[in-house]
């Protein structure tokens, strides 16, 4: 997923003399809710799991607690209000959202470059059906977490010339599924604060509701988490009319919105893709489908900096999917939310539906039709 784009181009990691030092440049996040956990997979050389284990213990590590960043001398304000923000979301998310909390996000670590890690996700060309590598713990995912661009780039290059599509992508905020107390990766603390209050909710309820090997409902469900948690959070009492829940609240619709149009456009592609179209009829139709998705998204009304780099970059069916895994059914939760009231009963609501097996979003769907045919019988008696 996309958020606004951060302004302004002093780092805040210089805000934290002594503590923090690695520099980050002004990028939208990117949501990867199990980065680290990806990093770590069985089935990949000695190598690359002892390098994956170095990096989750080096972020580890690198952690000081944020009650102790704000008794330096000479932090920021604005620094210090960030710091500040995290921990009364934590507290918002653990006593009033009712997620798994733990430790996670109770310190920052000093990351050094742009992204914690670099991942890759691929397609096959003549179909919307993802490339898959199995991990303990999470299960099949359709992407893989890699150290460097090279090397993500390099593997992306071995599979284009596969035939597949691929996309490669930068994952700058993860959740270990509260093995680790997670802490808040220092580039983040460039972005505003509402971007940081949904990235804590959304990998918050990783913490709380995952299910190993459904990748495109962890990640909408933490999604609309994010979303939804934040404005619960800067809507409530006083600051419900500030600036940061008209943001809030705006980013969720535009987020619906993208929802809907890429629910719209991939079906479209699919119903294009089923008539198995080969050579020259498949690559011209890809090229017609792709332009037209562009045209399109370009004209959405959206808020400024929504999305800014999917209009202008390049469009295959690689990160057309990665667009689904975070924004499949968002319209479904957010109905669930409006009619249990509250994150903490629609997370519930949720976390007990998927808990009876079978296809997650299918049950979320029926316990929202159960939930409504309950309202319906006691307005009626």
């Amino acid at each position: 997923m996309k958020q606004r784009e951060t302004q302004g181009s002093h780092g805040a990691d210089d805000e934290l003399p002594g503590l923090l030092g690695g520099a980050v440049g002004r990028r939208a996040v990117r949501w990867m809710g199990i980065a680290l956990l990806l990093l770590g997979a069985s089935g990949c050389s000695a190598g690359y799991v002892a390098r994956a284990a170095y990096e989750e213990a080096r972020i580890l590590w690198r952690r000081e607690p944020i009650e102790k960043l704000l008794e330096q001398p000479g932090i920021a304000a604005t620094t210090k209000r960030k710091l500040e923000l995290i921990l009364e979301v934590r507290a918002y998310a653990a006593e009033r959202a009712g997620l798994r909390v733990g430790g996670s996000y109770s310190s920052v670590s000093s990351v050094d470059g742009r992204a914690v890690v670099q991942l890759l996700t691929a397609s096959r060309r003549d179909r919307l059906e993802p490339y898959t590598w199995w991990f303990p713990v999470v299960g099949r995912v359709p992407y893989k977490g890699f150290f460097s661009k090279d090397g993500a780039r390099a593997t992306a290059a071995d599979l284009e010339r596969e035939g597949y599509d691929t996309y490669v992508r930068p994952a700058i905020a993860f959740s270990t599924l509260g093995w680790f107390d997670d802490p808040l990766p220092s580039p983040l603390l460039k972005h505003d604060e509402v971007t940081l209050a949904q990235v804590i909710f959304h990998e918050l309820l990783h913490n709380t509701v995952f299910l190993p090997g459904e990748t495109a409902f962890d990640e909408s469900s933490a999604t609309f988490a994010g979303y939804r948690g934040a404005i619960e959070f800067f809507c409530e009492g006083e600051r419900s009319v500030s600036d940061h829940c008209n943001a809030a609240t705006a980013d969720w619709q535009d987020t619906l919105t993208i929802s809907r149009f890429f629910t719209k456009s991939l079906g479209e592609l699919e119903a294009f893709y089923a008539t198995k179209p080969t050579g020259a009829a498949l690559e011209q139709g890809r090229e017609r489908a792709f332009a037209d998705i562009r045209q399109k998204f370009k004209a959405l009304k959206l808020h400024p900096g929504r999305y800014a780099d999917f209009a202008a970059g390049p469009i295959n069916n690689a990160n057309l999917l990665q667009e689904r895994i975070y924004l499949r059914d968002l319209d479904v939760f957010d109905e669930m939310y409006r009619e249990q009231g509250s994150l903490r009963a629609a997370v519930e609501t949720i976390r007990r539906a998927v808990g009876r097996g079978g296809d997650p979003f299918d049950r979320v769907r029926e316990a929202l039709a159960t939930s409504r045919t309950q309202v319906a019988r006691t307005h009626a008696d």
